[in-house]
C-alpha cells in the first residue's frame, strides 16, 4: 500500500480516492493524500512488523515525523497558526498551517491507521 494505486478490495478506500465526486476535497487535499500515504508507508508502515517484533519503534523515527511536521496533525484543532509560525513552521508536507482543515487531518488519521498488525494464530489468540 505503498503507492498511491487503487486498492482493489471493495470499500477500502474512501470514495473520494475512487474517483467519486465529493463537495469536501479539493485538489489540494488530494495532493496531500498521495504525499501523506507516501511519507507514512516509507517512514512507518513499511517498517510496521519489524519494529512489532522488536517491540519498540526506534526514536529516529518521531525526529523524522518531527522534522517534517508530521506530529502537528496530533495538535487539536484549529492549528495554533501564529504560534507555529512564531516557531518558524509554515507548512505540514506542502500544506500551509493556516489551510489546515479538519479533512485533513481526517485524511492523516486514515493513512496513520491504515495499516494494522493482526494476529490470526493460535499462538496469538488463547482459545481455552
Amino acid at each position: 500500500m505503498g503507492t498511491n494505486s487503487p486498492n482493489p478490495v471493495p470499500f477500502s478506500e474512501p470514495p473520494y480516492l475512487c474517483g467519486l465526486p465529493s463537495p469536501y476535497y479539493t485538489q489540494a487535499h488530494r495532493q496531500f493524500q498521495k504525499a501523506c500515504r507516501a511519507f507514512i508507508w516509507e517512514h512507518l508502515h513499511s517498517h510496521a512488523m519489524e519494529w512489532e517484533r522488536e517491540g519498540t519503534v526506534p526514536p529516529h523515527v518521531f525526529e523524522v515525523f518531527a522534522k517534517h511536521n508530521m506530529l502537528l496533525p496530533n495538535l487539536p484543532s484549529p492549528l495554533p497558526v501564529a504560534w507555529l509560525k512564531k516557531l518558524n513552521i509554515h507548512d505540514i508536507l506542502g500544506v500551509k498551517v493556516e489551510d489546515w482543515d479538519l479533512i485533513y487531518t481526517g485524511i492523516y488519521l486514515d493513512e496513520v491507521s491504515g495499516y494494522t498488525l493482526v494476529c490470526y494464530t493460535p499462538t496469538c489468540v488463547d482459545f481455552d
